[in-house]
């Protein structure tokens, strides 16, 4: 568990702290030598390719939810490219360990867990920073009788609650497994 609470993320507890991913990409893995490139996870990609969609429309509306949706996009926005880069990849090979399949050629996501877990803190920010944003939306949205937004604002919340209590804590275990499992070497 990380050593802040989610509570950190106030009363109305919204961040969407996801991942948007363009359709069929691929993500190379951290290491600048790497020619081979990871998919992530179809799942996270269609839900987080949606959640972009929406606050992207909801950025065209006029003020204050407009200008505030804007906020939150450029800090998702952001943010995605730092999930994109070393965070969701290592997540593809959950299913083969949760088979207890794991192979050499699975190396290539310990340095990208690594850096999760040396950058955990920063991350955590991330989603307090955006959590702010999405707060502000949701007031935003409160104060122009905008449903829409709110609704949007609102199912936020479980979005980031994942990613902390569930996505970061499982990309750890695929490294500690990895490296219990594979051999002294990598």
């Amino acid at each position: 568990m990380h050593p802040r609470s989610p509570t950190v993320f106030g009363i109305v507890a919204l961040a969407t702290v996801s991942w948007m991913i363009p359709s069929g990409a691929a993500f190379a893995q951290a290491s600048p030598a790497a020619a081979q490139v990871h998919p992530i996870p179809q799942a996270l990609r269609i839900e987080q390719k949606e959640t972009i969609e929406q606050l992207t429309a909801l950025t065209a509306k006029p003020a204050p939810v407009g200008p505030a949706a804007k906020e939150a996009l450029a800090l998702l926005e952001k943010h995605y490219a730092r999930e994109r880069e070393f965070i969701l990849p290592p997540l593809t090979l959950l299913p083969l360990i949760a088979d207890g399949k794991v192979t050499p050629d699975m190396a290539w996501a310990l340095p990208m867990t690594d850096r999760v877990r040396a950058e955990r803190e920063q991350i955590f920010d991330e989603h307090a920073e955006t959590t702010e944003a999405l707060n502000a939306l949701l007031v935003a949205a409160v104060e122009a009788n905008d449903n829409d937004a709110k609704e949007f604002a609102e199912s936020a919340a479980g979005d980031s609650l994942t990613d902390l209590e569930i996505l970061e804590p499982a990309i750890l275990m695929i490294g500690d497994t990895l490296r219990a499992k594979l051999p002294a070497a990598h």
